[in-house]
């Protein structure tokens, strides 16, 4: 498996888990499998990727480091959810 094949898979794990929610990070590092103390590795193996497609945006963006940030599909994060569920994934 090549690294974009990876990395669109983690994306789209991403885009499911959050769905139509907006949840925090730590809500999202659990879904995912991960451990709490994982987090640069969420941020730059999920989150980041998501992020630079346009998928997945913050719910405070002028504050990225507020304790009560969370993560929300964009328009085009909800697109591909539709797909990702139209498929079975």
């Amino acid at each position: 498996m090549n690294t974009k094949t990876k990395v669109d898979d983690r994306v789209n794990r991403l885009v499911l888990i959050i769905g139509t929610d907006v949840l925090p990070r730590r809500e999202l590092i659990a879904a995912l499998g991960l451990r709490q103390s994982a987090r640069r590795n969420f941020r730059d193996n999920y989150l980041k990727p998501a992020t630079a497609k346009g998928l997945v945006k913050m719910q405070f963006p002028e504050v990225p480091s507020r304790p009560e940030q969370a993560y929300k599909l964009t328009a085009k994060g909800l697109e591909l959810l539709a797909k990702l569920k139209e498929k079975g994934e």
